[in-house]
């Protein structure tokens, strides 16, 4: 199969450089056609670079984010057209970073963006089941065009490395964007919760550190954490951190959400707490620390997970097999 892979997404972006490694682990012939640049010639670039492989391809997908793209996509190629959605562009820019009013004018014009795309699509990829259920009733989707698919995390970056030594502070680690729904006023009250526990909390804003500093950084500490806000957004999503630190091996503490539900099992492969409670999430840091049996289970247990079900290949293997 070759695919085309379509749009005005971020190559590096992890979802996309996720699958598309593992599309072509699978023996997939990914060939990119791709404008990044502003305005509105990227839309005639777009065009002239398709010109010249539209015979060329079996599929289109169209990365994330290319909702803006995706009328074009569905006008210039006879193929069927998959949409990477992950999340709508309304959630992001409304409902999280809320940038503007849900009755706005801009509010209006994003939900029009993402309805247009949807409605083009013949087939769109989500995050979560809740994330397909939310498309159905705010973008009038038909639920079985829409199918989840995990984000996974790329192992060529994130993978167990026993030579990195742990600090010898017992060291909880937010790695992410500082965004409504990730709770850092909880993580921060939990960590004063825990000076006097000898225990710290590190954060690790996105984008600050090259990859592989990261990986390093990450595993230096003892515990992952997610997201913890009492926010309707967690109904739905997986934060990118989640999957990064199933594959790093590192126990992972997150509050108790829909969306992290539809992958992780509270004491199996993660520790949950109640949303927007800092004293649970010291309490669970706790429980990490003082119990090594349990963090060594539940990290063995994410890790395990992780390799089966969540690597680039595997989940590529589910995107073909959605596709045929």
């Amino acid at each position: 199969m070759k695919i085309c892979y379509f749009g005005i997404y971020d190559p590096s972006f992890s979802r996309n450089a996720i699958y598309m490694r593992g599309l072509r682990e699978n023996g997939v012939e990914v060939i990119e056609c791709n404008d990044r640049s502003r305005g509105l010639m990227k839309y005639w670039r777009l065009y002239k670079k398709h010109v010249q492989i539209k015979n060329q391809y079996d599929v289109m997908i169209v990365g994330y984010p290319s909702q803006i793209t995706v009328w074009l996509a569905k006008l210039i190629s006879s193929k069927k057209v998959v949409l990477d959605a992950l999340a709508s562009l309304y959630e992001g820019e409304i409902i999280s970073r809320q940038s503007a009013n849900k009755f706005s004018l801009k509010a209006f014009k994003t939900w029009l963006v993402d309805y247009i795309a949807y409605q083009c699509a013949d087939l769109i990829l989500v995050e979560t089941h809740a994330q397909a259920e939310f498309f159905a009733k705010t973008f009038y989707v038909a639920r079985n065009k829409c199918k989840r698919v995990f984000t996974g995390a790329l192992d060529t970056v994130f993978y167990p490395d026993p030579t990195v030594q742990k600090k010898e502070k017992f060291t909880a680690v937010f790695r992410g964007q500082f965004l409504p729904e990730a709770g850092a006023d909880i993580i921060r009250a939990a960590g004063k919760l825990l000076e006097s526990k000898d225990t710290d909390v590190l954060f690790i804003g996105k984008g600050t550190v090259p990859p592989d500093d990261l990986r390093r950084m990450m595993l230096a500490c003892h515990v992952s954490l997610g997201q913890f806000a009492d926010h309707e957004r967690l109904k739905r999503t997986i934060p990118h951190k989640a999957f990064e630190s199933l594959a790093l091996g590192l126990p992972y503490v997150t509050g108790r959400a829909g969306g992290i539900s539809e992958l992780l099992t509270d004491r199996e492969n993660c520790l949950m707490t109640k949303l927007g409670d800092a004293q649970d999430l010291a309490d669970k840091i706790l429980d990490i620390k003082n119990n090594p049996a349990l963090a060594e289970k539940i990290a063995a247990v994410g890790l395990a997970l992780y390799r089966e079900k969540l690597t680039p290949k595997v989940l590529a293997g589910e995107i073909l097999n959605v596709i045929r």
